[in-house]
């Protein structure tokens, strides 16, 4: 992957991330189709990709992770009385949900990804038949009617972070699905999007540590300069295509997405 190729796919990242249309589909698409990788190869780049816009995530929501630092001593000092604090709730929930998703996504990521070796059509077909599945969700969480705040509850914890393991496959969208299971909750819409994003930051920085102990850590140019490309277009649109995934519906862009990709591989039986 060339410098150039970096940029674009990092762009791709950076603006994807904050969408619930999976950013390691699209930009898995991106790599099978246009610069004609293997699938694995392909979601392993597309999760490296992810670092870029961990940065403009830990940004984004300083003032949160500053707060929540800061409680870190006495919620552990109270851990055993389960002090039920919001900021103490927040980090249960943060702890639980990564746990669960580590110790699922982690073995799907070990044993798995890296034995997908499609390329061409069928690569495309399986990222398509995620997204279709991520839309289908999305649809059904909508029809829920949305209550007021709440805190997270360790039931909730559990739930939010087995359904997250599983957007390590490319096309089940990380963010798609973890608000879509706090709407199904009946979490409100604004509450349910900013737990999942700040959830994003320990996810993905475990996600990095695990490419690193694989051995699938990229430092070429094309890399780091989509890296780099990621965290500047993360820092530039993450306000504004927050408040924009509120009120666009973007299931059904899912799944004319995911039709279009079994196009190509249903064509060719």
């Amino acid at each position: 992957m060339t410098f150039l190729q970096g940029l674009i796919l990092g762009a791709i990242q950076g603006v994807t991330e904050w969408l619930p249309i999976s950013s390691e589909g699209i930009t898995s698409l991106v790599l099978v189709n246009v610069f004609h990788l293997p699938l694995s190869e392909a979601v392993f780049l597309a999760l490296w990709l992810h670092a870029g816009t961990l940065f403009a995530a830990i940004y984004y929501f300083r003032q949160e992770l500053v707060i929540l630092a800061r409680q870190l001593p006495a919620y552990v000092r109270d851990i055993r009385h389960f002090n039920t604090s919001p900021q103490s709730n927040l980090i249960t929930f943060l702890i639980v949900a990564t746990l669960a998703s580590a110790a699922i996504g982690g073995p799907l990521l070990l044993l798995g990804l890296d034995k997908l070796e499609f390329s061409g059509s069928l690569a495309t077909a399986i990222i398509g038949l995620f997204l279709i599945i991520t839309g289908i969700v999305q649809k059904c969480a909508l029809s829920k009617r949305n209550l007021e705040d709440k805190s997270v509850g360790l039931k909730d914890s559990l739930l939010v972070g087995v359904v997250q393991a599983f957007s390590v496959l490319p096309g089940l969208s990380r963010s798609g699905l973890t608000v879509s299971v706090l709407l199904f909750r009946q979490y409100r819409t604004e509450q349910a999007l900013k737990l999942s994003f700040l959830l994003s930051i320990p996810v993905v920085l475990v996600a990095v540590v695990g490419l690193g102990l694989m051995g699938e850590v990229n430092f070429s140019s094309g890399a780091i300069s989509g890296i780099l490309s990621s965290a500047l277009l993360g820092f530039l649109t993450i306000k504004g295509l927050m408040r924009f995934a509120l009120k666009v519906p973007f299931w059904g862009f899912c799944i004319f997405l995911g039709i279009l990709s079994l196009v190509p591989w249903l064509l060719s039986l």
